[in-house]
């Protein structure tokens, strides 16, 4: 499984990317959103392998909460990934969850490709299952949020971060030690949590 790629941009297309990583070049089905965040010399893309009997294709997104976001939203019956990549690339990943937690059809149906049926199908199979993403573990702007978004850019989870976030949450400590204590644990498991006491 491919989980991410890092490399230097070769070519970009309409709703594609071709990313070169150490001589091997890669394509990415992307969002538009996700390939207008595509700057610099090196860029990161959290990714995602669709498998089928006569295709491997992959999609590349800005951060892993919009990879496990569309993962989540491609389990939907009805729902393939190109319409789960138009999904998770019209709004920002929190805006989503909240519209399918609301239930708020309207707000589906304004995206491109998504009716009023396959908006109640989401809400109906996604409503109450879907975890919380980085903003709803951390308030913007709080010791929390810096924390949960250095993490993300790691390439963490929101499950991850929202376990990091909650462990060290109530710790008055410099924002590198809470990375680096963060990090331990990830590395070490649970051995790390009598240095916390």
């Amino acid at each position: 499984m491919i989980a991410g790629l890092e490399g230097s941009v070769v070519r970009r297309g309409m709703d594609y990317v071709v990313l070169n990583v150490g001589g091997v070049h890669y394509k990415a089905m992307v969002s538009p959103q996700t390939l207008a965040s595509l700057e610099g010399e090196r860029v990161q893309l959290a990714t995602y392998l669709h498998v089928r009997e006569d295709v491997l294709q992959l999609y590349g997104f800005a951060s892993a909460e919009e990879q496990e976001l569309f993962e989540q939203v491609l389990n939907v019956s009805g729902i393939g990934p190109k319409g789960a990549l138009s999904l998770v690339g019209a709004m920002a990943p929190a805006a989503l969850r909240q519209a399918i937690q609301a239930g708020n059809v309207d707000a589906l149906k304004r995206i491109p490709g998504i009716g009023a049926k396959t908006a109640q199908r989401l809400i109906l199979e996604l409503k109450g299952k879907l975890p919380p993403g980085i903003a709803e573990i951390a308030p913007s702007g709080s010791p929390q949020a810096e924390l949960a978004e250095a993490l993300g850019a790691l390439g963490y989870g929101p499950a991850e971060i929202a376990w990091a976030v909650g462990y060290l949450r109530g710790i008055e400590l410099p924002m590198e030690e809470r990375l680096r204590r963060a990090l331990r644990f990830f590395s070490e498991g649970s051995s790390a949590d009598g240095e916390l006491a």
